[in-house]
Formats: structure tokens, C-alpha cells, sequence
């Protein structure tokens, strides 16, 4: 999986719509665990999976027929899911993800290291398998991850 599969709409993202000059088409939803969400009109749509410009241009066919001339369509991700960290952190527990965001940063946001953390065995699992990769301070985090920070042993 490449990163950018991460960044598609997924559950626990927060997603917003709207169709230029139709203030009553907007729509502000979070994604639950179905993945469809309801638009006026046109009914239920299953947004997983897709990116932001897909469900535009999927929205814009679905506008068009019969319900709209021309429709303008915009969909951006407002927050995305949480990241997960835990181990040799001081404060473990789930975060805002934010773009741009490294291991170094997420151990940060939770407190910094613990005294008996180690500083070579750290772990990201992500995708749907959640296999842990080896991970180092400049690892970009993902919506979704979690981070593992093992004890050393000396």
C-alpha cells in the first residue's frame, strides 16, 4: 500500500461537501462504520476508499442527472481519523492526526520518552493487516497508525 491510499476517505474521517451556488446541498458529516453517507437528492453513497477528487466527480454525476445543469462540486477531508501510540510514552493514547506528522512528532505530542524507552525499537502498524514496520524519528505518521514504543533492555 502507498501512502496516499492512507489519505483516501476512510472511517473516523470527518469530510465536507459543498455544490457552488446550492448552500442547501452542503453536507458536513463524520464516516461511520457503513461508509455511505446521505446527500440530498441523490441519496445514500458509499464515499470509502475514494479521494476527495473521486466522490467530487461522482457526486457531479450523479447532480447531473436530472437534478442539477451544471454541478460544481467540492469535497475536502476537514479531520482526519486518529493515530494511536503507546509504550515507552509518557502520555499514551489516540491523537489528531495532522499532515506532515513524523514519529518524532507524534513521541512529542505524547509526552516524549519514558526513561526505559528504547531508542531503536519503535513500530508503526498500519493497513488493514496492521503488520508492524520498523519505524525511526523522521517516519511519516498516518491517519489510522499506531505507534509502538518498545522498553530497552539495558
Amino acid at each position: 500500500m502507498t501512502d496516499t491510499e492512507f489519505l483516501l476517505i476512510s472511517k473516523g474521517d470527518s469530510i465536507a461537501i459543498a455544490v457552488y451556488n446550492e448552500a442547501d446541498l452542503a453536507v458536513k458529516v463524520r464516516v461511520d462504520n457503513s461508509g455511505m453517507v446521505n446527500f440530498p437528492l441523490i441519496g445514500a453513497i458509499t464515499v470509502l476508499g475514494l479521494s476527495p477528487k473521486e466522490l467530487a466527480a461522482k457526486l457531479e454525476g450523479r447532480y447531473l442527472d436530472g437534478y442539477l445543469v451544471e454541478p460544481l462540486v467540492t469535497v475536502s477531508i476537514e479531520k482526519y481519523r486518529p493515530f494511536y501510540i503507546h509504550g515507552e510514552v509518557k502520555s499514551p493514547g489516540v491523537y489528531e492526526f495532522t499532515q506532515d506528522l513524523s514519529v518524532n512528532q507524534a513521541i512529542a505530542i505524547a509526552g516524549g520518552l519514558t526513561e526505559r524507552a528504547s531508542s531503536s525499537h519503535w513500530f508503526i502498524a498500519r493497513g488493514r493487516e496492521k503488520e508492524p514496520l520498523k519505524a525511526n524519528p523522521s517516519t511519516r505518521v498516518l491517519p489510522g497508525d499506531i505507534i509502538s514504543i518498545k522498553a530497552s533492555f539495558f
